[in-house]
């Protein structure tokens, strides 16, 4: 019996309330009768996003706190706890409010052994969890519930809610004929320079904190072992370029890890699941030759290079915010290269569905003039895809350059135009 664990732990979160919030653009809903399930990277903001949705549904009427359970299964108090315990749970509230919960917050869900099992009868609450990414990926999450939960990821602030978190709310149009235009050049400097992690924006010491994620986050769930940290480094020195297995275990084997190509496949996968680095593949309907050419590899913040000593670079910076954007707004996302040429053109980004290009984006460090190879690359590529839009992305630049739209990367990060 944990019904005093629980009534400890749920006391708490009845005393303490809802702490002060910054509002995130992503939205969960309060109506559905599926579970809605959130995932992404650590310190990504998923807890304040449950919170978030609390205080939405205590403002829209529809409960009062006293009818809301939300519990960290991290707490000191709630560690061991198992499916066939969490009837406890109820029981606890009910004795500290003589009321059944309407909804249920269960934060790192993923410590539950079996949590799948008892959720899927719960049919009397509506039902929240939230977790370590490593440890309750969508797919998992899929076959535990078996398709009755609706899933939602989360990660670091864009730029919208980056410049809203520091109280600042620009139009983006107004801007591109103001003065104020600088400050919003050096504002998407620091977003770059530091990355979004919510909590890093309030922080005096950024590259301390960022640093500590390193350790504590990163490190951690690729393994936390010297392979796993040698591994994690080794991806933050090289994002936002090609890059291929085989290359990566050449490396950590020159480094003296004794170890085969399946482990290094696995520290991939394991990026992948942890939200600490996304895969791009190239752009071809063969999934053999996807398979066989280098992927371009972009980290979950871009704040890293910087914590680490590595040398910025505002034109990899930019790129990695472009390809995290296109991630927020649910894009499918490949790049292009031109077949059979090692030195062949190449654009960073090609949207599309069911391999038919909708549009082709070109990311570019320029305030003006824009170097041939990029426009060419686009041209080419055009000509082999045919979308219907191509863009270039700049730093400062706005215009047309013959049917090419051209951007600055402040203004797209600002407007919800795809």
């Amino acid at each position: 019996m944990r019904v005093e664990d629980f009534k400890y732990a749920i006391a708490e979160w009845l005393s303490q309330g809802i702490p002060d919030l910054k509002n995130r653009e992503i939205t969960l809903p309060i109506d559905s009768n599926l579970i809605i399930s959130v995932t992404g990277g650590r310190r990504s903001g998923k807890t304040y996003l449950l919170f978030l949705t609390v205080k939405r549904i205590i403002e829209s009427g529809k409960a009062n706190l006293d009818e809301i359970i939300y519990l960290d299964f991290e707490h000191v108090r709630l560690k061991g706890v198992r499916a066939n315990d969490l009837d406890d749970m109820l029981s606890a509230f009910y004795e500290l409010t003589a009321k059944k919960p309407k909804y249920l917050f269960l934060d790192e869900i993923q410590t539950v052994e079996g949590y799948g099992s008892w959720l899927r009868r719960r049919s009397d609450s509506k039902v929240y969890i939230s977790g370590s990414s490593s440890l309750l990926a969508p797919n998992d999450i899929a076959e535990e519930l078996r398709g009755r939960c609706m899933s939602y990821e989360v990660y670091p602030l864009s730029f919208r809610e980056y410049l809203s978190f520091l109280g600042y709310e620009p139009k983006p149009e107004i801007l591109l004929y103001s003065e104020e235009r600088g400050k919003i050049l050096s504002l998407l400097r620091d977003y770059l320079y530091y990355g979004a992690y919510p909590a890093v924006v309030f922080e005096s010491d950024k590259k301390r904190l960022l640093k500590a994620y390193f350790d504590s986050i990163v490190v951690r769930d690729l393994g936390g072992t010297p392979l796993a940290e040698a591994f994690g480094l080794y991806i933050i020195a090289n994002y936002a370029q090609p890059i291929t297995e085989n290359k990566v275990y050449n490396y950590l084997r020159s480094m003296g890890f004794s170890i085969g190509k399946e482990r290094v496949f696995g520290l991939f996968n394991r990026a992948r699941a942890t939200y600490f680095a996304f895969p791009v593949e190239i752009f071809q309907k063969s999934e053999r030759k996807r398979k066989v050419n280098p992927k371009k590899l972009y980290i979950i913040d871009t704040g890293y290079p910087t914590a680490l000593g590595y040398e910025f670079s505002i034109s990899k910076a930019m790129e990695n915010a472009v390809y995290l954007e296109l991630l927020r707004r649910e894009c499918p996302v490949h790049y292009w290269k031109e077949y059979g040429k090692s030195e062949g053109a190449e654009v960073d980004f090609v949207i599309g569905k069911g391999f038919e290009a909708e549009e082709l984006i070109q990311v570019s460090y320029s305030e003006g003039t824009i170097k041939e190879r990029e426009i060419n690359a686009l041209k080419k590529a055009k000509k082999e895809l045919k979308p219907n839009k191509t863009k270039i992305i700049t730093w400062n630049y706005k215009g047309r350059i013959d049917d090419i739209e051209v951007v600055p990367l402040w203004y797209w990060l600002l407007t919800s135009d795809k």
